[in-house]
C-alpha cells in the first residue's frame, strides 16, 4: 500500500498521520521530502503511526534521519501510536532509545510544548497565550497575525478536539472560537473546555467574522480579547 500522509497543525506543532507502508523507494522519498519540509516550517513534528502496516530497514533509517535533522534545528520528531511490531523492532535494534515514543498524539503534543523549544517563561506566561479555533485556515492565519502583532502569543487550530489538547499542554486562559463551534460532542463547547480548565475564558466570534472588513474584524477581535483579559 502506497504511503499516504495527512497533516494538520496543532498550534506550533504539526501532526502527520501516516497510512500504509514506510519502505525503500517512493514511500521513503515521500516521507523525506514531505516531513523534511514540515520540519523546516514547524520544527516540532509528531508522526502518528497507528495506521502504518510495515516499516523496513530503510524506513527506520529515514525516521532516524528526520529526527536528527529536526533536533539539529532545535526541534524534534516524536512518534505516537507505534504498532507493536514496529515497537519490537525499535527495541531489538536499540533505536527505541533515540526517539521519544508516546502512546497517543495528545501525549506527544504535550511533550513538545514542555520541551526545550518552549522556555519555562513562555509556558508560565499563560495569560498572554490565546488559542484560536476556526475552520478556515485563512481566517486562522489572519487572527494569529493580528493577535501576535498586538503582543499576544496566539496559537491556532481547526478543531475543538485539538484545542482541548492545546489547552492541556499550554495552560492558556483564553480561547477564541468560531460561531459554528459552540457545540461539540452533543454539549456546549464552553463546558467541554471547562472540563480541562474551569477558569478558561471563551470568546465566540460573530457569524460573519470571515467576511467583515479586515480593519473592523481586527479591532473587534482585539477589543473582545482585551475585555476578557481585564475581567479575568
Amino acid at each position: 500500500m502506497q504511503l499516504r500522509l495527512e497533516s494538520r497543525p496543532v498550534g506550533d506543532v504539526l501532526v502527520v498521520q501516516c497510512h500504509g507502508r514506510i519502505v525503500a523507494g517512493n514511500e521513503v522519498f515521500t516521507l523525506h521530502s514531505s516531513v523534511g519540509d514540515f520540519i523546516v516550517k514547524y520544527g516540532d513534528v509528531v508522526l502518528e503511526l497507528d495506521h502504518v502496516e510495515f516499516i523496513d530497514s530503510s524506513g527506520l533509517g529515514a525516521l532516524v534521519r528526520l529526527m536528527q535533522a529536526a533536533r539539529a534545528k532545535g526541534g524534534d520528531v516524536k512518534l505516537s501510536g507505534v504498532p507493536a511490531r514496529t515497537r519490537k523492532t525499535l527495541e531489538m535494534t536499540g533505536l527505541i532509545s533515540q526517539f521519544e515514543v508516546y502512546d497517543t498524539v495528545e501525549e506527544a503534543i504535550t511533550a513538545a510544548y514542555l520541551g526545550s523549544r518552549y522556555s519555562r517563561a513562555k509556558i508560565a506566561d499563560a495569560q498572554s497565550r490565546i488559542l484560536c479555533v476556526y475552520e478556515s485556515m485563512d481566517v486562522r492565519t489572519f487572527m494569529r497575525e493580528v493577535l501576535c502583532g498586538a503582543g499576544y502569543n496566539a496559537l491556532t487550530t481547526a478543531t475543538i478536539e485539538d484545542a482541548r489538547i492545546l489547552l492541556k499542554a499550554t495552560k492558556a486562559k483564553l480561547v477564541v472560537i468560531s460561531a459554528r463551534m459552540q457545540a461539540v460532542y452533543g454539549k456546549p463547547t464552553r463546558k467541554v473546555l471547562e472540563e480541562i480548565d474551569p477558569s478558561v475564558s471563551i470568546v465566540v466570534l460573530d457569524e460573519n467574522f470571515s467576511s467583515q472588513d479586515p480593519g473592523e474584524a481586527a479591532e473587534k477581535l482585539l477589543s473582545c480579547v482585551g475585555s476578557q483579559q481585564k475581567s479575568a
